[in-house]
């Protein structure tokens, strides 16, 4: 079985190319994506990240609720063997801070123009930070402070045209089981929030142990709901 979590969406896209991996509605209509779209869109955020100049083990953030880029951006950091961390939209601008800076992210993802004024309010307390990508639909800001670069989501695709397939796959080639996969932070009810550090290893190891002992089946389908941020929806839906 494979032991990091690129190679297990590889190894399912080449075994199953046309079966559904998500739907997503659109003007209240469900729009189906197949494994091989997944795995295209998914490696090329990852080569966009490269594009912007990303290295192995450089963090990326997410501050949105689940929609089909939180998954393409967070497996694509993994993919570009960066390590991600998601952040819970209820988040204060300062709870948010403490995040992207304990975590030295240097990318984030956001949802919205109300996400953003959370990163914007306390900018200049993220000394890591460099790019941020709206996520599809939402405006560009127009408040950008010097030292910050904001990229729409289809801009940001794009800027994955400039590298080629052999340094991406180079990246993932170079990944071993004990690599950090991605950082989940507590809650932070007795202090500061802790981020657990999460192997590829352990990620693997834990959704292929909840997949047998529910005895799920390729043909079922499951719902996201809970936040991304929350590792028990991160093992099933991602």
């Amino acid at each position: 079985m494979p032991d990091t979590v690129p190679a297990c969406l590889h190894a399912t896209a080449r075994a199953r190319p046309d079966a559904i991996a998500y739907r997503h509605k659109v003007n209240d209509a469900w729009t189906e994506t197949t494994w091989s779209q997944y795995l295209s869109q998914v490696r090329q955020a990852a080569k966009a990240l490269i594009a912007l100049g990303l290295e192995p083990g450089d963090k990326t953030a997410i501050l949105g609720f689940n929609r089909p880029e939180w998954v393409i951006f967070h497996a694509g950091s993994m993919t570009a063997a960066a390590i991600p961390s998601g952040i819970y939209t209820t988040n204060a601008p300062g709870e948010v801070q403490y995040i992207v800076s304990h975590a030295e992210v240097q990318a984030i993802l956001l949802e919205d123009r109300g996400q953003w004024a959370k990163v914007r309010q306390t900018y200049a307390q993220m000394p890591t930070l460099r790019h941020a990508v709206m996520m599809r639909g939402a405006a560009l800001p127009d408040d950008v402070p010097d030292g910050l670069t904001v990229h729409s989501w289809e801009a940001f695709m794009e800027a994955g045209a400039a590298v080629d397939d052999e340094t991406l796959d180079a990246r993932i080639e170079a990944l071993t089981p004990a690599d950090i996969g991605t950082f989940i932070y507590t809650s932070g009810t007795t202090g500061p929030p802790k981020a657990v550090m999460l192997s590829h290893d352990n990620l693997v190891w834990t959704s292929k142990t909840m997949s047998d002992l529910w005895g799920i089946r390729p043909e079922e389908e499951l719902l996201s709901y809970l936040p991304l941020s929350h590792i028990a929806e991160q093992m099933f839906t991602i």
